[in-house]
């Protein structure tokens, strides 16, 4: 399927994050710079050494700059578009490391699937079927006082009800085993809660991700043209 081909926005902040890709955004804020600076300057400069001896300074480029501005606008473009679109679950937690790493009571993340819920740009008919798959949320007949989509906080435990599809469900976190947590099984479930709403965040806004992927595929090609202009001239002047 075509949006299996889209690349998913985990692969964008792993990308986004190479600090060498970042240089395009200086190039694309110097560049209308050097332009006006050197747009009264001749191609070539001659240099008096003697009477007799002359040295010609060539100033031309060997690829047109225009081309690379053009690669830097498009890099621009798609790296505003991550930053403004790009889920912050993704952004912020790399890892189930990074994740432990911030030390949430394992009620956090009822939190974080409740964001994953209200979302209009992520599967939820995949996220719950996988979910309920795995016991995490369950049916529920109990709708006393029922909130859809809220986070409701108790002693013991932290819980989330909601509809869909026409189904009450209930996910409840810890784990409780006669009325107590039962850390072991409690730790399970957030790592593999975690996963599933990392990869279903990962995989949301389809269009914003494609259109990033265009965007980059753009400035890629734009780039490879200067690139390989500038190898061809220097094997050009090696050769001479």
């Amino acid at each position: 399927m075509m949006k299996d081909k889209i690349l998913n926005w985990q692969w964008f902040r792993d990308f986004f994050s190479i600090t060498i890709f970042k240089y395009f955004v200086t190039w694309f804020a110097l560049v209308p710079i050097f332009a006006k600076l050197s747009e009264h300057l001749p191609k070539e400069i001659k240099i008096q050494l003697s009477q007799c001896e002359t040295y010609t300074v060539n100033l031309a480029l060997p690829f047109k700059w225009e081309i690379l501005w053009v690669s830097s606008l498009s890099f621009v473009i798609a790296y505003i578009l991550y930053l403004i679109f790009a889920p912050t679950f993704v952004r912020r937690y790399f890892s189930l490391k990074d994740y432990k790493e911030y030390e949430h009571s394992p009620r956090w993340i009822v939190w974080e699937s409740q964001k994953l819920i209200k979302s209009k740009y992520v599967d939820i008919d995949k996220f719950v079927g996988r979910m309920a798959k795995k016991e995490y949320i369950k049916k529920t007949n109990d709708i006393s006082g029922f909130k859809d989509k809220e986070v409701i906080v108790e002693n013991k435990q932290t819980y989330l009800m909601f509809k869909h599809n026409d189904e009450e469900y209930k996910f409840s976190m810890p784990i409780l085993t006669d009325n107590k947590e039962n850390e072991p099984l409690t730790e399970i479930a957030v790592r593999e809660i975690f996963w599933e709403v990392f990869a279903r965040f990962s995989a949301s806004k389809l269009g914003i991700r494609f259109a990033i992927q265009i965007l980059l595929i753009i400035s890629l090609i734009t780039f490879a043209i200067p690139f390989i202009e500038s190898i061809i001239s220097g094997f050009q002047y090696l050769l001479k």
